[in-house]
């Protein structure tokens, strides 16, 4: 009989089948290894798969743990930084003046407009992203930068609302999920995706209105019912939001409407201070024209 010899240096060592002395076992050994390196094959073909994934994506998968319902960022995309919140000073009033003559409000107040199409509202609107991504909303669901969202001091949760970015005519649509932003001077808090949709993520703030189709839960006439405050400050001490508490009581506020909360949110803690609670937005409203003589900065937020 002929020597037969299969050599292999990565699987097996050198074989004599004629010292094995059966054709038998040579035909099992060429079926073993047939099979070895389709198994191998297998394993780089699926190497190859997975190499070849979008780098973000492949990091997502690897290191995120999240809902399989969440989406991921694009492998080119480039996010920006946020728009930076401006750096306000306390809101104290001036320690020898007299009520009202510490502060002047720069223009006139401009409330929500109701009528029986639903909602309007016009200001500055910034966005959000990085920096809250995965912590938990006001409405208690996880934020997720990369969906259509909006954070809203007055708005039910899970409002629809149409957000038109007013310096380049752009639109789109989403629902309310958080509250803020608790910024003077601005009225919405876009997710990325959403300030993605309205052209203003380079921008980073934009003068915008935002309308609903209908009348929102609460609705009564010119009025929504419920439970509203006025966001006086907020602080990382609780010292100085009492010191602020401290202070609104020489100006005579009624001790039973003014409270101090601690807003607990992944481990960041803020005091704020505030008062209320008003049973409408026309009452808290009402307040506040009052309260924005000594402390211009305050606005109305609902309750969470």
């Amino acid at each position: 009989m002929a020597e037969v010899v299969l050599r292999s240096s990565r699987f097996t060592p050198i074989i004599d089948f004629r010292r094995e002395g059966s054709v038998k076992r040579f035909i099992i050994y060429s079926i073993s290894l047939l099979a070895l390196l389709s198994l191998s094959g297998c394993g780089l073909l699926n190497y190859q798969k997975q190499d070849s994934l979008p780098h973000s994506e492949a990091w997502w998968n690897a290191h995120v743990d999240v809902p399989p319902t969440w989406s991921y960022p694009e492998a080119s995309e480039v996010i920006p930084p946020e728009p930076p919140k401006p750096q306000e000073q306390p809101p104290m009033r001036a320690a020898k003046s007299k009520r009202g003559d510490a502060h002047r409000p720069s223009g006139k107040t401009q409330y929500p407009l109701l009528n029986k199409h639903g909602y309007e509202e016009r200001g500055i609107a910034s966005w959000y992203g990085p920096s809250f991504h995965g912590r938990r909303t006001s409405s208690g669901e996880l934020f997720d930068m990369y969906k259509i969202s909006a954070a809203h001091r007055l708005l039910p949760m899970y409002a629809k609302v149409t957000v038109t970015n007013l310096e380049n005519g752009k639109s789109t649509t989403l629902a309310v999920n958080d509250r803020g932003p608790f910024v003077a001077g601005r009225v919405l808090d876009l997710s990325y995706a959403a300030a993605r949709d309205l052209g203003m993520v380079e921008k980073g703030l934009a003068r915008v209105v935002i309308r609903t189709s209908e009348p929102i839960v609460g609705q009564k006439a010119n009025d929504i019912v419920g439970e509203f405050f006025i966001h006086i400050g907020s602080f990382e001490s609780e010292h100085d939001a009492h010191y602020l508490l401290k202070d609104m009581k020489s100006l005579n506020y009624k001790t039973s409407v003014l409270k101090v909360v601690r807003d607990d949110r992944d481990g960041e803690i803020h005091w704020r201070v505030e008062v209320g609670p008003y049973r409408s937005m026309s009452d808290a409203n009402k307040a506040h024209s009052r309260v924005v003589k000594d402390y211009p900065s305050a606005f109305v937020v609902a309750s969470r």
